[in-house]
């Protein structure tokens, strides 16, 4: 019995003397251990090297070497039968995300300034899913036909009253009214349309509550405004669109528009409510 439970300790410490680095490893890492190879792969041979050491002056050469290998191959079954570290993060459904504002008119066609906006955040659940590829757009009416001016801060052709670059701020905010991309803009002319594009990740198993909703149970879209002068009465118009990544190809899956031909803010913030559009 004395020499079973003897064997029993020595078989016990080689394993915790095995264990021991792959525990400092997870420790020390930056990231999850399973989800960096490199890291996996140095916490392995360390537990290797460790348990043959420390089998050595038990077992001997090759027994040690038995010994530790065994429990490589044991962890590396384990990983394979439930972590799968190959396999890494679940795969991300894409969707692409569009939304416009236009300053249609006003009485005196003059420009409206300080303008603050909100549109409408993909969500799951009331939850911002991650958004990335972020780009903007300005485009104004030259004579019959809409022209790009601005891309992301480059200026391609002024037309209209637009004789200097538009100044632009976003980043997203929690409303009462669920998630928001909100923007802060110096100027905006009549018939000018700020225009931003996004990509949208979810993963899959969240992917087919995506939605540009408030939340599932209130089934509600709102965007909001603000500019100066705020008793000026202007048209204007709002759009956003989302659409879902199948193959190479973008389906749309919901899409919502307003138009406001009496829209005046008057204080922060104005909601307007936005409808489904085929």
């Amino acid at each position: 019995m004395k020499v079973g439970r003897l064997e029993l300790l020595k078989a016990l410490i080689v394993v915790t003397a095995f264990l021991a680095p792959i525990a400092v490893a997870a420790g020390v890492s930056e990231e999850p251990v399973l989800e960096s190879p490199r890291t996996l792969a140095v916490a392995l041979v360390a537990a290797w090297l460790a348990a043959a050491l420390v089998g050595y002056g038990f077992y001997g050469g090759k027994r040690c070497i038995g010994a530790a290998t065994l429990l490589t191959v044991v962890a590396l079954v384990v990983l394979v039968a439930y972590a799968r570290p190959w396999v890494g993060e679940e795969e991300n459904v894409v969707f692409w995300y569009a939304a416009s504002f236009t300053y249609e008119n006003s009485a005196d066609n003059l420009p409206i300034e300080n303008v603050l906006l909100s549109f409408p955040h993909p969500n799951v659940d009331n939850e911002p899913v991650l958004i990335t590829g972020f780009s903007w757009s300005l485009w104004g009416l030259d004579q019959e036909n809409m022209v790009l001016q601005i891309r992301d801060g480059n200026v391609i052709k002024f037309v209209g009253g637009r004789a200097a670059p538009l100044l632009v701020q976003y980043g997203r905010e929690n409303t009462p009214r669920g998630p928001k991309i909100s923007f802060s803009v110096d100027r905006l002319y009549p018939q000018e349309v700020l225009e931003f594009t996004a990509y949208a990740l979810a993963p899959s198993n969240q992917s087919e509550s995506v939605t540009l909703y408030e939340n599932k149970d209130n089934q509600k879209i709102n965007a909001g405004y603000y500019y100066q002068p705020s008793n000026k009465v202007i048209k204007l118009i709002f759009s956003t669109q989302l659409f879902r990544k199948i193959n190479d190809n973008f389906k749309k899956v919901e899409a919502f528009s307003r138009v406001d031909e009496n829209a005046q803010p008057f204080e922060w913030s104005v909601w307007l409510r936005l409808y489904p559009v085929n």
